[in-house]
């Protein structure tokens, strides 16, 4: 709650107040994509190269689409490797054939459920374990660190969630929703609207966790703690609301990521690097082939996450967002933004992710994305000055409307 349900929500309000209108309301037309906008805001080597760092992320999709087999598996016993195959399938098929529309559309069901569902949940536990009060008392007579600001968490921990609130800026997705809006005023209504929906769904899921650690102790896995929580609280035609909320929250990222990643691969690299005379026509098959190939692929990379996808969020995600965050909000607010420093911030710092985690271990206790955001941030301040001209970005940007 306190070091990443209220924090992250506050920290992504100016996102969808000012970065986000401004993306819709300033930006060209053209920009379609995030390489796109990082080819308007620096160039095309930044936008090839955030294109491919763009790819190796869909395995994210892998983890949230264990989490799903396992509600299926947990729900009606049948085999968990059939119930993610079957949940891939069903997802690949909607998205290729739907598209955007497809997926706004079904984006909003899914969140209407999520939202009826998390409420029901929330008032199921209230009600079963005797008000708040009995809730803190049996959570502190079990782990009364639960029950502290910190959790278990060191002060550099608690610093590595409290900025996870970037994983927003850095989100491929959002950019997208914002050149699809109709103005920059529909963007602040409905994202502020959203994160505050946002935060209270992630509120209720962190209370049931904390509840089920407590009540559920003796599960197999917290998974299956959480879901006798469910079972308990919830009568039976609520529990199929609330298998069909998680489900939905699964459905949802896995198609919008596959549909993005796809168009990253078919738009940003393929059409605009190697067959630049690609018809829409080709471009919208193309996209279908890809997407078929990412479902077929990340089926079989499940077998990786079968510990939870709270590893693939913190590996995968936070990969991601080191490597966008500096260059994307730098170049949206830094007047001496350069081509070149948005390019190697990028690039070294994707290089720096990985040698920090893997190679050394995450030294003297900083995590990851806290010190590839200083390594980023560094490397771009000190390239912007070494090489900014005035008026550079300027002429930059004239030379990418025109293209």
């Amino acid at each position: 709650m306190f070091v990443y349900v209220i924090p992250t929500g506050l920290l992504r309000l100016p996102l969808a107040i000012f970065l986000g209108p401004k993306v819709r309301d300033r930006i060209p037309d053209w920009v379609i994509t995030m390489p796109d906008l990082f080819e308007y805001l620096y160039d095309r080597k930044s936008k090839l190269a955030v294109a491919i760092s763009m790819i190796p992320p869909v395995l994210y999709e892998s983890a949230l689409l264990t989490a799903g087999g396992q509600v299926i598996h947990y729900v009606t016993g049948v085999n968990i490797w059939v119930a993610m195959a079957v949940l891939g399938i069903i997802i690949v098929l909607y998205t290729s054939l739907s598209g955007m529309w497809g997926l706004a559309v079904t984006d909003l069901i899914q969140f209407a459920v999520m939202t009826v569902a998390a409420g029901f949940l929330a008032v199921g536990i209230v009600t079963a374990y005797g008000g708040l009060d009995e809730i803190w008392k049996s959570i502190a007579a079990v782990d009364p660190e639960l029950l502290t600001p910190m959790g278990h968490n060191s002060p550099l921990e608690a610093f590595s969630w409290i900025i996870a609130a970037g994983a927003l800026y850095a989100n491929s997705q959002s950019y997208q929703r914002f050149g699809a809006s109709k103005s920059g005023a529909d963007v602040k209504v409905s994202y502020t609207l959203m994160l505050l929906f946002g935060m209270c769904f992630s509120a209720v899921m962190v209370l049931s966790g904390m509840v089920a650690s407590v009540h559920f102790a003796d599960a197999a896995a917290p998974s299956e703690g959480f879901w006798g929580l469910v079972f308990t609280v919830l009568p039976i035609g609520m529990r199929g609301l609330f298998v069909a909320a998680l489900l939905a929250a699964v459905m949802s990222t896995v198609s919008a990521d596959f549909l993005i990643d796809s168009t990253v691969i078919i738009h940003d690299i393929f059409k605009s690097f190697i067959k630049k005379n690609m018809t829409e026509q080709n471009v919208l098959i193309g996209t279908r082939i890809v997407i078929w190939c990412f479902g077929i692929g990340i089926v079989g990379a499940t077998y990786f996450w079968q510990e939870g996808i709270d590893k693939a969020y913190y590996y995968i995600g936070g990969f991601q967002v080191a490597a966008f965050f500096i260059p994307l909000i730098f170049g949206l607010t830094y007047k001496k933004r350069t081509p070149l420093a948005g390019f190697l911030s990028v690039v070294l710092t994707v290089l720096f992710y990985f040698v920090w985690q893997f190679l050394l271990g995450a030294p003297f206790g900083i995590p990851t994305n806290v010190a590839a955001w200083i390594f980023s941030a560094i490397v771009y301040l000190i390239v912007s000055q070494l090489t900014y001209k005035p008026n550079s970005m300027e002429a930059s940007e004239g030379n990418a409307s025109g293209a």
